[in-house]
């Protein structure tokens, strides 16, 4: 075994904001970033590591195949899940194959599932249903609906406990076991938002884990014990408490990671919610006490230490490690158990994983099993017999969560990729270029919609302008919504109406001649919603079209949707205008809150704050079309998609002139379709964001595979901007047929960020756009932009390829701000002509050519 390191240093608490270090955060204190990695990767670059050494190992063999001996199991659920996260960060299509593969060939066109049989009542056997709802969502495929439909039927049957707890098999009857609440709630409570389950599902999934606090929590160790036997029959069975008489460590780490997990679908609003997070942190503490102070890891029997037999145990201590990180990331701990998290991540790699020859690693020390009953009696002296194994998929995919979240909690960018020999994606990387675009395109779809219609006339809207509409107009959308979808229509005629919430298979179409003249009534657009301000999660004032986790859902038509802002109302909260009435108190606090980690639940504004709304955002939506109106003063950004896939932006006329009035902003999406739209903004015409500081870092999510084409670009800042709201990165952005002209449009194409904001920016593809009249520079890269580099948090843009730009007027071509310590690389202009030059080109620290192009100056 090898001697253990440290390798996460006081640079790297630094970079945390620990304290670690004081003074001025200046560009020469950015390598700290370097020094939060771990036997010299980051914990992504581990992820990746694994994934691809096991999916290596394994092949095919965890597929059904007829001549197979393989089940629908629980551990190849969990290895699969981890493999579809992490290509939410480092797209992989080998992972989703494999993925499809393993999970996919148990599944029939009707949903049945090979070998599965629902009256066994095994909630194990529900645990794999997460892998199926990721693969309906990644390929529309119905017969995962139908699966996914099969197990929540389960559910519905599975037998109880007296007060509601669902057993964990008929073959253990009365019993509830700490696994069995992630092999069953996340699914449950996944599938209820998914589907628009009723809200007393949720109040299920919430009573399952009161109910395992309720019987099994130790309060002398902090601990939760194994498993609990209603009746008191089972050898193992306490005969006061019927508790079993040890503390497993992957039995905790299981519910461990169910509450966390769960909490990513349960309702924001839900009062549940607290109670979870209290479960977390009383959780928590109990894994922070029993942590071994030599290595950082947790025993296979927690709270016994060094006695005789016992051993550190990898698969519980990775699912520490992701269910803690998880949760300071998501805020739901503070962050001082962000020392606890390093050292047992540290631990991991520096005491259980073995480099193998080829680059392939191992995860040692697992426990192969445990359980309860049919001779095994729960003691101490029963755990040490288990066999003791490696690379069992119980800890390869909580491994490979922990290194997405651990890369998460360091603001480390969520870039990696294959450095195992021979081993790479089975498909060409998007990297290569325009390759990838039609992978992309073939991806995009509009949403599904039935073909009826409910006119707002008919729900009570009353035209001329003076009428609120906005209870007929909601009236309607429901309507549409419990008939299974269709068209909420709003005929010619102009109608006044506050914040308009889409839900799903709802399009709102805009007849030619109709007119939503939006109320500037601030009090309209409250109770607050959960939304992002600048890139800043919050709740906040309801954008004036929303959607919160809605599938589906359109706005379409030949008329009009005005905002109606002004320097008189909504404009006037930037503060340019010398209003006392402005944003920057309350932008000042929320950067604080963002600079805290404070949970999102505590970042509360509207009444008093002045951050203005975005006009159209969908939040959490897939399959989104938003095409052929037009779309007039906007309070701030116009077209907002955050955390998205599949939108579709199309034949939209923009005119809008305020204040941060930037055209398009999709944020933290992935599949975007940009065409035939005509941007005439007073910021950026298309401006693609990511999060902003910690929150961008916090949850990493990429925007990625964004295709623009086809549109015109008049005034605004920049045509096509990539930040300043970058922090978790940015990748796949193909441009091409595009016009862009005028005196005051500032730049063709922009990046911008700083060493506060961080993030990578790679894959930016450029082609055949035209330029009449721009009024700087036509390409600027600006990592000096606000701040500068006054961070610890390193911006990277690479891998950007223009041809084929025809100018006919521009100051200069480059105006590059980097400095030493940030990256900018391998961007390169190819085939291009620029006319009517008047100004030399600025280059500071930055890899940027020009390939046989022409410069005409003035």
């Amino acid at each position: 075994m090898r001697p253990r390191r440290l390798p996460w240093t006081l640079a790297a608490l630094a970079l945390l904001g620990l304290g670690a270090l004081s003074g001025c955060r200046t560009v020469n204190q950015t390598p700290a970033a370097k020094s939060a990695r771990f036997d010299g990767a980051t914990p992504l670059q581990w992820s990746v590591r694994m994934a691809d050494s096991e999916t290596s190992r394994r092949g095919d063999r965890l597929a059904w195949r007829p001549e197979r001996k393989v089940k629908w199991d629980y551990t190849a659920g969990l290895f699969t899940l981890s493999l579809l996260r992490l290509n939410e960060k480092v797209p992989r299509p080998d992972y989703v194959e494999f993925a499809k593969d393993a999970i996919g060939s148990f599944i029939a066109a009707d949903g049945t599932i090979q070998g599965y049989k629902l009256e066994e009542y095994n909630i194990d056997n529900v645990a794999p249903g997460r892998t199926v709802l990721a693969l309906y969502q990644l390929t529309g495929e119905e017969r995962y609906r139908r699966c996914a439909d099969l197990l929540r039927q389960q559910l519905r049957v599975q037998p109880r406990t007296s007060d509601g707890g669902f057993w964990h098999k008929q073959r253990y009857p009365w019993q509830m076991w700490l696994d069995g609440l992630f092999m069953g709630a996340p699914f449950y409570a996944e599938y209820t938002k998914l589907f628009r389950g009723p809200p007393e599902d949720y109040d299920d999934v919430v009573r399952q884990f009161q109910l395992i606090d309720q019987h099994l929590y130790d309060p002398k160790s902090g601990l939760f014990y194994h498993g609990w036997d209603e009746k008191r029959a089972q050898e193992w069975a306490n005969p006061a408490s019927g508790t079993s008489s040890n503390f497993w460590g992957r039995g905790l780490g299981w519910f461990a990671m169910a509450q966390v997990d769960v909490l990513d679908y349960l309702p924001a609003r839900h009062p549940g919610r607290a109670e979870i997070v209290r479960l977390i942190r009383k959780t928590a503490e109990g894994i922070r006490k029993h942590q071994d102070a030599a290595s950082g890891l947790w025993w296979q029997v927690l709270d016994q230490g060094t006695r005789p037999g016992n051993y550190l145990e990898a698969s519980a201590s990775a699912m520490f490690v992701y269910s803690l990180a998880k949760a300071v990331n998501q805020g739901y701990l503070s962050r001082e158990y962000v020392p606890v998290i390093l050292r047992g991540y540290s631990g991991l790699i520096e005491r259980l994983i073995r480099r193998e020859e080829g680059g392939r690693i191992s995860l040692t020390q697992c426990c192969a099993v445990a359980g309860l009953g049919y001779g095994r009696d729960g003691s101490y002296e029963y755990y040490l017999r288990e066999p003791v194994v490696e690379n069992d998929l119980k800890g390869v995919g909580p491994f490979i969560l922990a290194g997405i979240e651990v890369q998460k909690l360091l603001g480390l960018p969520m870039t990696a990729s294959p450095d195992l020999a021979g081993k790479g994606p089975v498909a060409p990387s998007i990297g290569e270029g325009w390759a990838g675009l039609p992978r992309i395109l073939a991806r995009i779809r509009p949403p599904t919609i039935p073909r009826r219609e409910f006119s707002i006339a008919d729900f009570g809207a009353a035209a001329g302008g003076q009428t609120d509409c906005t209870q007929a107009i909601a009236r309607a959308i429901d309507a549409a919504a419990k008939a299974g979808g269709g068209r909420v229509v709003v005929p010619p005629g102009e109608y006044l109406t506050g914040p308009v919430h889409l839900l799903s298979r709802v399009n709102l179409h805009l007849e030619e001649g109709a007119t939503l003249k939006f109320t500037t009534n601030a009090e309209a657009y409250l109770p607050a919603v959960r939304t992002r301000f600048e890139g800043m999660d919050c709740w906040n004032y309801s954008p004036l079209i929303y959607a919160f986790e809605q599938h589906d859902i359109a706005i379409t038509g030949k008329g009009v949707l005005d905002g109606q802002a002004g320097d008189d109302n909504w404009w006037s909260w930037k503060g340019r205008t010398g209003a006392t009435n402005n944003q920057n108190a309350a932008r000042a606090r929320l950067a604080r809150l963002v600079a805290n980690n404070a949970p999102v639940d505590q970042r509360v504004f509207g009444r008093g704050d002045f951050l203005r709304p975005s006009f159209i955002q969908p939040y959490r939506c897939r399959n989104v079309l938003i095409e052929g109106v037009r779309i007039r003063r906007s309070p701030m950004w116009e077209v907002h998609p955050l955390f998205c896939t599949n939108v579709i932006v199309r034949g939209l006329d923009i005119q809008t002139h305020g204040p941060n009035n930037d055209g398009c902003n999709p944020e933290c999406c992935r599949d975007v379709l940009i065409e035939n739209t005509v941007f005439d903004t007073g910021d950026d015409c298309i401006a693609i964001k990511s999060g902003r500081n910690n929150d961008g870092r916090r949850l990493g999510l990429p925007t990625e595979n964004v295709i623009v084409r086809g549109c015109t670009m008049k005034d605004g800042h920049g045509g096509v901007t990539m930040g300043s709201e970058i922090s978790g990165g940015c990748r796949n952005v193909f441009v091409e047929n595009c016009w862009m002209n005028s005196t005051n449009l500032d730049r063709v194409l922009r990046f911008k960020s700083n060493a506060v904001r961080g993030g990578v920016v790679e894959n930016i593809f450029v082609r055949d756009v035209r330029v009449g009249s721009v009024r700087d520079a036509v390409l600027q890269i600006d990592f000096l932009y606000e701040e500068g580099t006054n961070g610890v948090h390193r911006p990277v843009v690479r891998n950007v390829v223009v041809e084929r730009l025809d100018v006919q007027r521009a100051q200069r071509v480059l105006d590059i701000r980097g400095y030493r310590g940030a990256e900018i690389r391998g961007v390169r202009i190819h085939d291009s002509v620029f006319r009517g030059i008047s100004r030399d080109d600025s280059v500071t620290e930055g890899d940027v050519k020009l390939v046989n192009c022409r410069i005409l100056r003035e």
